[in-house]
């Protein structure tokens, strides 16, 4: 995973046995690991990615900042923050013109995004669409409510985190890997309320391979029943259906030509 040009990490709460304790998922869309913490600092996630090259895809939290690589912010977390905000303050005119005006930014890159992939030679010309943004926007602006202020200062913090995905090939600019391989422990914590303590690691690792296999697109029964140590070399050789069956539904979808009912004769 740390040869990947990307990684995607989240974090989630856990109830174990009453206490409040943290879950950290790190993928990059094929491996998937999870790891439980007492706290949210993020000493666990800076040691596993100490020597990490590549880019790390995460969303607002701060202690992200302190891992050592380059980073991606994702937008969907930014463009959901700045909806809610808009939702909350309905007569902001400030707070609408700078959100039409994020909107103006966006839309174009990320459709180019959803039209070519994340493919430089179609991103890149945007980088002046962002300096653009800057001079009439963040830099030198004063805004009057507190809410545009906010973001105005998120801009200029993550200004290369923001669109790191404009200038590096093949760099995503959402975290919907990470928060599609922690929602099935989200459901599960609906569900159980609460782990214990002695099975909650057990469980993780379990979950972990789950999800490995499934974003290969493996069976992860088979793949229990295989043996098999590493899911990366596993081969999924699906069952093919029993012949008599096969036979049978080949019998119903082409019945025999006396069987057949005859077509009514034309008036």
């Amino acid at each position: 995973m740390l040869g990947s040009p990307f990684l995607h990490v989240d974090e989630t709460e856990l109830n174990i046995q009453g206490y409040h304790q943290f879950v950290w998922v790190v993928t990059d869309g094929r491996d998937v690991i999870f790891k439980l913490t007492d706290t949210r600092e993020t000493l666990l996630v800076r040691q596993i990615l100490k020597d990490y090259k590549g880019v790390l895809v995460s969303d607002f939290y701060a202690g992200y900042d302190a891992v050592p690589c380059r980073q991606q912010k994702c937008l969907v977390h930014l463009i959901r923050d700045l909806n809610d905000d808009l939702w909350s303050n309905p007569y902001n005119l400030e707070l609408e013109s700078f959100v039409q005006a994020c909107k103006d930014l966006f839309v174009p890159m990320l459709t180019a995004f959803g039209r070519y992939g994340a493919k430089l030679r179609h991103l890149a010309k945007f980088t002046s669409t962002v300096d653009q943004f800057y001079r009439g926007h963040i830099v030198g602006r004063e805004y009057q409510s507190e809410v545009t202020q906010k973001y105005q200062k998120r801009f200029v913090r993550y200004k290369d985190d923001l669109f790191r995905f404009l200038a590096e090939d093949g760099i995503p600019w959402n975290n919907n890997m990470a928060e599609r391989a922690i929602r099935h422990l989200a459901i599960q914590r609906k569900i159980s309320g609460c782990f214990y303590k002695r099975v909650a690691s057990q469980y993780l690792r379990m979950l972990g391979i789950a999800q490995t296999c499934r974003f290969q697109s493996k069976s992860f029964l088979r793949f229990l029943l295989s043996g098999e140590k590493s899911v990366e070399a596993y081969v999924d050789r699906k069952r093919k259906p029993h012949s008599k069956l096969a036979d049978s539904v080949a019998a119903l979808a082409n019945p025999p030509a006396e069987s057949r009912p005859q077509a009514a004769s034309s008036v």
